[in-house]
Formats: structure tokens, C-alpha cells, sequence
């Protein structure tokens, strides 16, 4: 499959999403594997309060959901830190851009609602998730040893700041 530049949409998911990000966290080995309530908090518009916030983005081509992103803001008044909880590229879509395009939706998102950092976790194996991170401005901030599990392997945390 192959999605031609500036093809594809970018949009917030909605509850109809379900499906199509469960579907792409299954075909995708790096993704989460989150139960289908875990991501209800991402696909609801409303905030259960004013500090904590939830958003999932989905990538699409001709209406064909490829990849999504879901990501936490915690207004603490302080750090305001935006973590990106999962993001996931099907297989049969990926190096086309659609990673790019969904973190970059995720910070504008995080910036619009007041965030001064974004922080995530990844696997120290994962070289393509962090080359783009790193394209995109991230840097190593922290280690976590033997975090992920089958196979057993350390977490690096990655993080920028933002304006």
C-alpha cells in the first residue's frame, strides 16, 4: 500500500474509530496492547476535568484509517507535560509519512492547550520510532533498564520542550 504525499488527513479519532485503531495497534508489534475501554478516554471530546486532558489522532488516506496516535496532557500549572501514550503506523503504511504527520498533530494539539513539554517512552531497539523522534526535535532524557517485556528490553525516554 502506498500513500501518496499530502494525500492522507489527519483528524481527531471519534468512538467510530475503535475498530480501525484496534486493528491497527494488533497488526503493529511495537503498539500497546490496550484493552478497547482503555482508549473510551481518548475518543471522548470532554475533559473529566480541567487539569487532565486525552486525545487520539487518526491518519487516513481515501477514508482507509492507517495510523493513530493517542497522547495525555497533565496541566499541573507547572511542567504542563504532554505525554505521547501510543502511536501506531499499520505496517503496509509506513515510511510514507504518516508518523511525521501525526506527531506533528500531537504537539500542535499539546501547544494549543497550554503543554511545555512533550515526553514519551520507547523501546531502545526501535530505530525507526526514534529516528523520527529525533527528526522531529526529541532528545534522550532518561533510561528506564529491562521496562518492556517480551522481549525484555530498557524504555528511553524522550522529551522537547516546548515554546
Amino acid at each position: 500500500m502506498t500513500v501518496e504525499p499530502h494525500r492522507h488527513e489527519i483528524r481527531h479519532a471519534t468512538p467510530s474509530d475503535l475498530e480501525a485503531i484496534l486493528a491497527i495497534a494488533a497488526a503493529s508489534p511495537e503498539a500497546p496492547r490496550w484493552q478497547p475501554s482503555g482508549y473510551h478516554p481518548y475518543l471522548s471530546p470532554e475533559s473529566p476535568n480541567a487539569t487532565l486532558h486525552r486525545t487520539a489522532h487518526i491518519a487516513s488516506c481515501e477514508a482507509k484509517p492507517l495510523a493513530f496516535a493517542a497522547a495525555t496532557l497533565l496541566l499541573d500549572g507547572e511542567q504542563n507535560i504532554c505525554q505521547l501514550d501510543s502511536i501506531a503506523v499499520h505496517p503496509a503504511a509506513r515510511r510514507q509519512g504518516l508518523g511525521t504527520a501525526l506527531l506533528r498533530a500531537i504537539l500542535a494539539w499539546a501547544l494549543q492547550n497550554g503543554a511545555r513539554h512533550l515526553a514519551l517512552e520507547v523501546r531502545a531497539g526501535n530505530a525507526p520510532a526514534i529516528a523520527l523522534y529525533r527528526r522531529l526535535g526529541l532528545v534522550e532524557e532518561g533510561r528506564r533498564p529491562r521496562y518492556y517485556t517480551h522481549p525484555e528490553e530498557d524504555a528511553l525516554l524522550l522529551g522537547i520542550p516546548l515554546p
